[in-house]
């Protein structure tokens, strides 16, 4: 069995002065500002970071895919072996072409040329913060994942929820809970944590599956799991491809780790042992600051938000705290 484990990471410059002029023009033609999507393209500056963790915490990765418009750092080692630059073109037809909707990009990663049947998917905005092990995410070949359901509100006037709502609709009109629970019953009720087995009884009476608790970590793939739901949810998928950028009517990319949960297609692991999800706020700075530099935690999630902040100041102490732990530059870097 190939058991090479590959990362994926997905990344933008907000300055590139081509990727500019596109997203300003297409901005415009939705009737959208460019102000209402900022928190989701600023640079933090904290990227090359990303590169130095994976080389000192994660030294066994087979390769990195680094998935770009076309731009990239100019630090950035590009003859680094383990380093393979993947721009939109080469794996996005070209239909969807130029894509602002994250959703579209990440439907398409089975597609990337010469990556693992096993590879673990990054956000800019994840990262690794002390040594892990290849196990952390893949065991016997399946992902590593928690199996935990959890209640789901009818959709607010947000795009996420409402996509995650329709992706949850998806499975279970692909998946009779009854049944993808009783052939997989340990990974539910599992031995290792009976506080989730208690948890999950509760909805043992429901006929669907309520949802599953969000993992805003890096995240195990298969590309056979791709090729199944691409099979099965080609339409509304492609529906979604089509949008330039996040719309109501899409489908979260969610869809993927929901569907290789309900197949059975993972391996118990609680998650959030060892990784933690903070929104960057002026409230959060100090915390995310100490769990950095004492190294707490593997893995952390720094989400960006459109909430009023002073970002000078929690650029910097994220920066610092990111430059203690990891003060050398790395074999990614110039």
């Amino acid at each position: 069995m190939d058991d090479k484990i590959d990362f994926v990471i997905t990344w933008v410059d907000e300055s590139d002065p081509k990727w500019r002029k596109e997203f300003e023009f297409y901005s415009a033609k939705e009737g959208r500002t460019i102000n209402t999507d900022a928190c989701r393209y600023r640079d933090w500056g904290t990227l090359r970071y990303w590169f130095r963790g994976v080389d000192k915490f994660a030294p066994w990765v087979n390769k990195i895919y680094f998935v770009t418009y076309g731009h990239l750092p100019k630090w950035l080692n590009t003859d680094n072996p383990k380093l393979v630059i993947v721009k939109h073109e080469e794996f996005i037809p070209a239909e969807y072409l130029p894509t602002f909707n994250s959703n579209a990009i990440e439907f398409f990663f089975h597609k990337i040329e010469g990556l693992s049947n096993r590879f673990v998917y990054f956000n800019d905005d994840m990262f690794l913060i002390d040594s892990v092990s290849p196990d952390r995410f893949f065991k016997n070949g399946l992902p590593c994942d928690i199996g935990k359901m959890a209640c789901m509100n009818h959709p607010k006037p947000d795009l996420f929820d409402s996509s995650v709502f329709l992706a949850m609709a998806l499975i279970n009109s692909h998946f009779d809970k009854k049944t993808a629970i009783h052939n997989n019953l340990w990974k539910w009720y599992t031995p290792f944590s009976p506080r989730l087995s208690r948890y999950n009884y509760q909805f043992h009476r429901l006929s669907k599956f309520p949802g599953f608790i969000m993992n805003h970590l890096p995240q195990g793939y298969l590309k056979q799991t791709y090729d199944e739901v691409w099979k099965y949810c080609e339409e509304h998928m492609r529906r979604t491809c089509s949008d330039k950028f996040r719309s109501y009517g899409d489908v979260a990319f969610w869809l993927i780790r929901y569907w290789q949960l309900a197949s059975g297609r993972f391996v118990p692991y609680d998650i959030f042992k060892d990784g933690k999800y903070y929104d960057i706020k002026d409230t959060t700075i100090s915390t995310i600051s100490t769990y950095i530099m004492h190294q707490k935690i593997k893995l952390i999630c720094l989400n960006d938000t459109p909430i009023q902040m002073n970002y000078d100041n929690n650029r910097k102490k994220i920066l610092d705290a990111f430059g203690f732990i990891l003060p050398d530059k790395c074999s990614f870097e110039l």
